[in-house]
Parts: C-alpha cells; structure tokens; sequence
C-alpha cells in the first residue's frame, strides 16, 4: 500500500499536469482567437472592399438599379435610378408601391404602370422585362429579378435602362432596312449578295426574274451557279465579277458583249458591276452584284449603228435642224449634193439651202414640224454652195424627245436633177413623137419637133434635109427668144473644114452622130470625133452641141442639130442618146409622112375606083330586072321560065344592095354621104324595116319576137338610113344563126334615148372581136353556107350611120356558141 508522502507527490504531479495542459489549452485558444481575430479583420476589409467596389460598380452602371426586400422596401439604389426617375433622396426612403405612384406620372397611363407593379410582386419568382415608352418620348427597358440566400427569397433587384437612342437607331436601322428592301424589290436592277465564300445571301427580284432562281432556291448557293455568263462571241465563260470585286478589294464592271444564262437557257445581254462589302472597321463581310437585262438596249445600239452607217454611206442628204432652223447634223450625203463640210453647214440655218423666192417654203415645213406632224416629200429646190440649182426631193419629219416633246426635224433630200432632166427629155421625146404621129406632112412634123426642142432641151434647135444628090436644105430652125446671138452664128449649114464642129455634111457623109464636146460621159463609138478625136472648141456663145444623122430604111436623109448658150448645160452621153432616139423617131416619122401621102393617094384612086364600078354596075341592073319581069308576064304558064325569072330576079335585087352598099362605103370614105333628116313615125318605120327583113328571116326558118314601147314617139332622123340599120342588124342576126334560131328585136326609151337591143342565139362572138367587128370587111364566119353574097360592109356601115345620128353601137356575146346582141342607141328629139 503506497505512503502518503507518494499519494501527495502523486497529485502534485497530477495538478502539475494539468495546469500544463491548462496553460497550453489556453495558450492555444489565445493564438486561435488572435488568428480568428486577423481572419475576421480580413474577411472584413475583403467585404468591405467587395461592398465599396459594388457599390462603385452601381453608380458606374449606364442602368438605374432599384433593390428591394419581400416587403417592397426599398433597401438600396444608385444615382442613375434616383436621375433616370428625377427622385429626391427622400422620396427613395418610401416603399416601392408608394414610389411607383410617384414613378407613374411619367407615363400616360399611371395606372397602369402601377398595377403592372402589383403583377410582379404577386406573380411568379421569374426574371420579367418590361419596355416603359415615357409622356416625354423616352423609352426605358426594365428587368426584375428575384433575389436567393439560399433558397430563401429576399427581395427583388430592379434595374431600368434608358434605351430611347438605341430605339430611336433601331427605328432608324429598321426604316433604312425597309427601305432598302423597297429599293431593292423596286429597282429595275437585279441585286445579288454574297459571303466571302460567294454563297448567295440575297436575290432580290429582278435578279429572281433574269436567273430565274428564288430568294429561297438561291439562299447559300454558290454565285456561279445561279449567276452563270459567257462572252457571247467566243461562249467562253466569264469570271464572276463578284468574285474578283472581293479579290481585288475594288468595284468591276463586267466585261462588254455579255451574256446571262438563265435556269431555263434563255440567254440575255447584262451589264454593270460589283463591289466588296464591309463592315465599319474595313473587315471584308462579302459583295454586292448588280446587273440589268440590257438586251433591248444592245439591239437600240446595234440599230442606231447600222443607222448610223447607212446615214453615212447614204447618197442622200440626211440632216437635222432644230425647231428653229438651226442645222444639227450633217451627213456625207448632203456634202456630196450641197457642196458644204459638216464643219461648214453645222450651226447655221437651213435657210442659206433656199434659192430665192422659196423663204416661205422653210416657214410653213417648220410649223409642220411644231405640231409634230409628218410632211409630205416635196419636189423643190436648193442651192448647191457654187451658186448653182439643184432639183431635190425633201422628206422631212419631226424628231421627238423621250417626252414625245417635237424638238427639231429630220430631213432626208434626194437630188433628183438628173431625174428631173430625164422626164424632160422623155417628155420631149413623147410631145414630139406625138406631133409626129399627129401631124399628116413631114415638114410640119418636123417643124413641130424644132419647137419642142426649144427650150426643153435645146437653145436651138436645126434640122437639115438633102434630097438624093441634091443640096442640103434647112427645113426648119428654132431658138430661144432670149439668145438671138445663137441664130445668127448658127444660121446656115457649115461645111468649111472636117473639124468644123458643126460640120453637117461630116455627119451626113458618115451617119455617124456628133457630140461636142464630150460632157462628163464619154460617147459611144459611134460617135464622130472631129479631126484625131480630140475635142475641138465650140462656136463662140455655144457651150454644147449634138449632131444627130437622120436616117431612112436606105439612107441618110438629114441631120438634126442641137445647141446650149453660154448659160446653158453641157450634153452628155445621155443627151446622145435621147437626140438619137429623136432623131431615128424622126426618120421613121419622114418615111411614114411620105408612104402616108402614097397610101392616101391610093385610097383616094380606091375610092374613085368604087364609086365609078357600083355607078357601072347598076346601070345595067335596071334592064336585066325589066327584062325579067316581062319574060314573067309573057309566059306565066312556063314554071322553068318563071323559075328563072325568080332567080334572076333575087340576084338583081342582091346585086342592087352589094352596089349600094359600095356606094355609101364610098361616099362615107369621101364624106360625101348626107342625112335627110326628118320627125319619124317610129311605129311605121317598125313596119317597113319588119316588112323588108322578115321574108328572109323566115327563109331560115327562125322566130322573131318584136317587143317595142306601147307610147307612140316621134325622132328627128333619116328614115332610110334608120331602116338601113334595122334591116343590116336583122339580116346579120339571120345569117349567123343556125336554121330555127331566135331573134328578138326591143324598143325601148329611157330618159330622151332611144334603146334597140336586136338579139340572137346565133355563133356568138368571141372577146376579142367584139370591137373589130365593126370593121370593114369584117365578117365572123366566112364559110360560104353563110356567107350570103356578103362583103362584110353592113356592120361598118351601120357604126357610120348611128353615129352620124350622133348616137352609139356595141357588140355583146358571152362567147362562141353563146348568141351574141347589138345596142343601138340613139337620141330622142321629142316623146
């Protein structure tokens, strides 16, 4: 058992331990509490810090910041909230609910504001945004959202931002978007975008339209396979212009001569370029195509090109002029016919073109062209730059603006002098060819032909004649009343040397024309040059002279000579020609005259031979038919003798006719026939001509049916000769018709005429006939079962007669086989 002394010592040692341990305890829980102390003065300045920088934080924010607790309290806020609002400091010590009503007079609707605060806090926990649109214009955005320690929700952080310069950009922004989406859906262009990988961003839609691709189709497609275009000569294809635009950082227009192959094929001519887009720092964003379809306009070009090359290849002058006469353009045509450079006429009036006494003629084209009306082409004329006249045909037409506005006129002038002077000539030649043909005597044809000549296409004019070896004769001359000096040094035939230029018996000898001097053509080789052919000069006065050679069928009758003065034209070839032509018409025109005079005497010799055999033949008619009739009374009852007597008879009376017949051709042909006029009974007149034409029309078995005016009339005429043409025309019916035919004879009057229509179902008429079947001599059928001892005179003579009643007679037939018809008409003295 341990000892006291050990138990205490025991203790002591515990006791001393503990303290130990006490003290160090201590010790310990000093240096954690000064540790705890340093942690919590660190942890203090840090919040301090982390407050001081939050609070720095919201008053350096652009937003006005609001915070509140579940209640609505307001437990903080910065300046911009307090500026934004216009607060003072002790408004902001209300709680929300009260601020907001302060809040809401900024608004036009307050309570609604209010209420909309009301919403949020009895609403859900979720973050809210508001747009606030102030009375004053301004727009703020607001946001609320819940705020958590924990999960313990402990108020709201409301923060308001002033966005009315962004809004207001935004609607700037969104107006210029708009209208460059107008712009883009409007322009005639079509506009494509692109990436910088040239992907299509856009297609607006004339580009939709032209390729043929929709915004839809096109969107993220590369550029070339939408935008696909060749050289449309070569087909090559062509390097996307929005490609090199980005490439080279720079705008490209596309190359000439460019085609645009659609979706579909169809091809057109673009133009226009393409340019990089960027954005505000520079930084390449992709590129802009725009193009046109420009096929319309490449075909304007190419017409104004070929416009404009046959505007200056053309012969004719072509110019425009303002409204005021003022020349605008002036074409090589118009140098050619006037004489001016474009340099010269450009700028000056129209006016310095018109000869004298034609200023009137640009006034009255001039106020044409203001009321914008096309003119007429005109024969006129203009004034060449050295003085002389010029024939022209001027068109000319207003020229109009793109507002249809009239601003000037077109003119298009043809010189058409050589024209002129070729209808003067062929005018010449026609006047005298017809006072050729016109005129029975050779020498007043030819005389007639001198005057024409003058001064249409001569000064003077000469024609020479020489008879078989005879002396060379002027027949006839003729000279400008104006140029006397011509007659006087061409007054006579000259025959001095071979060079004479008016040697009249060189041309003579030769046949050959001459032609002096040779003008701006050179002569056909059959002209006569004087002496070696070089030109020898004119008379003094004469500027030009032809000598043209007169021919018969034989020989060389004449010479016809042409001559200008001083003031006059030079000939030319064509001159040559058309005096040969005159020439040769004359010769003709001198042998006709004198076959004519041949022929004439022979028809006079026919015409005597005529008259005096019908006069000897009906002098023995008379006793051959006397004779007959006493054998007829002397032997009645011998039927040979009277058979005989019949026929001598018949054929005395056809005889009778046949001489008459000749007698009237005869005397019609020396107008020797005259009509003894009288008033007739046409009614009896009917009677005798029935009574003479009906024993032969029954002889060949035909019907005639006679229809005629049941009004008795009375015409002044020859009764005879009237008979005559009813009779022949009964007759003629008769004799062309087939045995049993019909005749029909009308008489009818209209007005103060008097119709007769004879009528048959005879051989008819050919077409070409029916004028030539009034000649004489002229039958349709010459077969002899027709013929009837005819001469083929009686439709001749019956043509003579009516017309000497001064009335009319044509011939109708549908045709051979088609019966034919023959109207007389004749005038009516009284009904």
């Amino acid at each position: 058992m341990p000892s006291p002394d050990d138990e205490e010592a025991r203790l002591r040692s515990v006791a001393l331990q503990n303290a130990q341990s006490i003290q160090q305890a201590r010790r310990r829980a000093e240096e954690e509490l000064v540790r705890a102390k340093e942690e919590l003065e660190r942890k203090t300045e840090a919040l301090a810090n982390t407050i001081a920088i939050i609070r720095a934080t919201l008053e350096s924010t652009a937003d006005g910041i609001l915070v509140t607790d579940r209640l609505g309290q307001v437990t903080d806020y910065n300046e911009k909230f307090r500026s934004l609002w216009g607060l003072s400091p002790d408004q902001l010590q209300l709680d929300h609910r009260q601020l907001s009503n302060v809040i809401a007079r900024h608004f036009d609707d307050p309570t609604r504001f209010v209420e909309r605060i009301e919403e949020i806090y009895a609403g859900s926990l979720a973050e809210c945004s508001d747009l606030l649109e102030l009375r004053d214009g301004r727009v703020f955005e607001r946001v609320s959202r819940p705020q958590f320690i924990g999960a313990r929700n402990v108020g709201r952080v409301w923060s308001v931002r002033d966005i009315t310069v962004r809004r207001r950009a935004e609607e700037a922004l969104r107006k210029q978007s708009e209208w460059l989406r107008v712009t883009l859906t409007s322009i005639g262009d079509g506009v494509i975008t692109t990436d910088t990988a040239s992907r299509v961003t856009s297609v607006n839609p004339v580009a939709e339209r032209l390729t043929g691709w929709t915004q839809a189709e096109a969107h993220g497609i590369l550029l070339g396979t939408i935008f696909r275009i060749v050289n449309e000569t070569s087909r090559q294809l062509v390097e996307n212009p929005a490609v090199t635009s980005m490439r080279e950082g720079r705008i490209v227009g596309l190359a000439n001569h460019t085609l645009l192959i659609a979706r579909d094929g169809t091809e057109r001519a673009i133009d226009d370029s393409a340019a990089p887009i960027r954005d505000e720092s520079g930084a390449l964003l992709g590129a802009v195509l725009i193009f046109r379809d420009v096929t319309q306009q490449r075909r304007a070009e190419s017409a104004r090109l070929r416009l404009a090359a046959i505007v200056d290849s053309s012969a004719d002058a072509i110019v425009s002029k303002t409204l005021d006469g003022i020349i605008d353009s002036w074409n090589d045509g118009a140098q050619q016919i006037f004489g001016y450079t474009a340099e010269e006429a450009v700028g000056r009036s129209i006016t310095m073109l018109l000869p004298k006494g034609h200023e009137q003629e640009e006034v009255e084209i001039l106020r044409w062209m203001r009321r914008g009306e096309n003119l007429a082409p005109i024969e006129t004329i203009r004034v060449h730059k050295h003085g002389h006249l010029i024939n022209v045909s001027v068109t000319t037409s207003p020229i109009c603006d793109a507002a249809g506005n009239v601003v000037g006129a077109s003119k298009i002038a043809r010189d058409i002098t050589t024209r002129k002077r070729n209808e003067v000539i062929a005018g010449f030649l026609a006047d005298s060819s017809a006072a050729l043909v016109n005129l029975g005597g050779d020498q007043a044809a030819i005389e007639a032909v001198s005057r024409l000549a003058v001064p249409t296409f001569a000064d003077w004019c000469a024609v020479d004649l020489q008879d078989v070896d005879g002396p060379i004769r002027r027949v006839a001359e003729a000279c400008r009343a104006d140029t006397p000096d011509l007659a006087e040094r061409l007054a006579a035939p000259s025959a001095v040397h071979p060079e004479d230029p008016l040697d009249i018996l060189a041309v003579l000898r030769s046949g050959r024309a001459r032609l002096l001097p040779q003008g701006t053509r050179a002569p056909s080789s059959d002209t006569l040059l004087p002496g070696d052919g070089r030109a020898a000069p004119v008379p003094v006065g004469v500027r030009s002279c032809i000598s043209v050679p007169l021919r018969s069928r034989v020989r060389t009758v004449g010479v016809v000579t042409f001559a200008t003065g001083t003031a006059g034209r030079l000939y030319d070839a064509v001159d040559l020609l058309a005096a040969e032509d005159l020439a040769h018409r004359m010769g003709i025109a001198i042998e006709n005259a004198k076959l004519l005079g041949a022929l004439k005497e022979a028809d006079q010799r026919k015409d005597i031979f005529l008259a005096t055999l019908a006069h000897e033949l009906r002098n023995p008619l008379a006793p051959i038919r006397n004779a007959a009739e006493i054998i007829r009374v002397k032997s009645p009852t011998e039927p040979d003798l009277q058979w005989a007597t019949d026929i001598i008879d018949r054929q005395v009376h056809q005889m009778s006719r046949l001489v008459d017949d000749l007698l009237d051709v005869s005397r019609i042909n020396r107008g020797t026939i005259q009509l003894r006029t009288e008033a007739v009974d046409f009614p009896e007149l009917m009677r005798t001509v029935l009574d003479a034409s009906r024993p032969f029309i029954e002889k060949r078995g035909h019907t005639l049916v006679v229809t005629a005016t049941p009004d008795p009339f009375r015409l002044i005429a020859d009764q005879t000769r009237l008979c005559q043409i009813l009779v022949n025309l009964l007759d003629n019916a008769a004799k062309y018709t087939d045995r049993g035919g019909r005749i029909w004879l009308t008489v009818e009057l209209e007005a103060s005429t008097l119709v007769i229509h004879v009528r048959d179902t005879g051989i008819g008429l050919a077409p070409e006939t029916l004028t030539g079947i009034f000649e004489m001599f002229s039958q349709v059928d010459r077969s002899l079962e027709r013929s009837e001892g005819g001469l083929g005179i009686g439709l001749m003579l019956v043509k003579q007669l009516v017309e000497m009643h001064g009335g009319t007679v044509r011939a109708l037939s549908a045709g051979l086989g088609q019966g034919s018809e023959f109207v007389v008409r004749l005038p009516v003295a009284g009904v």
